[in-house]
């Protein structure tokens, strides 16, 4: 007597928290591939294994969707530059570390780069969106310069400008030079960013 085939365990549903890195995840992919206004949520739903209304359950609108690709991203380079620049080792060594682990990161979401440093868009609340973002992630880097550096108001803010502007581009340089080693960006952003930070050093420090 044949044995009937056992059925097959049911599928077990995603979470929605899992539902959501993976649709912001497949965003940030097509976001880089063809910018924010070449973007279809079709395509961003069909990469995420799911139709567009469920998608839209999860993000009223692209531009929600755009907002949160961002803030993911903004927030892993901030845990990168946080975690090391966090130790008792000395500033300089404490300063190369964290430009070491922001670049390892930027190396690691590659793909992530354009979405982040280069958004061309005709859409005026994408482009505020890319301005709050990158002014959030810039304000988190202020306790990182006041805790240690002798500034005002005004040239901590000049300082955090610096930094940022001179990561950004050579971020976006190694993106078009891919096979440039990581450490030869985290020398090239010593070198021009340390003189800067050493002349705000307090001399008890």
């Amino acid at each position: 007597m044949s044995r009937e085939p056992e059925a097959a365990p049911p599928k077990r549903r995603m979470s929605a928290e899992k539902r959501r890195a993976v649709i912001v995840e497949s965003a940030t992919e097509v976001f880089a591939e063809r910018g924010y206004d070449g973007a279809p949520i079709d395509e961003i739903a069909r990469r995420s294994g799911i139709s567009a209304p469920v998608l839209y359950d999860h993000f009223p609108s692209k531009l929600a969707l755009f907002q949160e690709v961002l803030a993911a991203e903004y927030a892993r380079l901030r845990a990168a530059w946080e975690v090391t620049f966090a130790t008792g080792e000395p500033l300089r060594q404490r300063f190369a570390a964290s430009l070491d682990a922001w670049f390892a990161h930027v190396e690691r979401r590659r793909k992530s780069i354009p979405v982040l440093f280069q958004v061309a868009t005709a859409d005026e609340g994408a482009r505020q969106a890319q301005v709050d973002a990158t002014r959030a992630s810039r304000s988190a880097l202020a306790p990182f310069v006041t805790d240690v550096l002798t500034t005002d108001e005004l040239d901590t803010e000049m300082l955090i400008e610096i930094i940022a502007a001179s990561l950004r581009a050579l971020a976006l340089w190694w993106h078009d030079h891919p096979a440039v080693p990581r450490v030869r960006l985290v020398d090239a952003a010593l070198d021009a960013l340390w003189p800067a930070i050493e002349r705000r050093v307090p001399p008890s420090s």
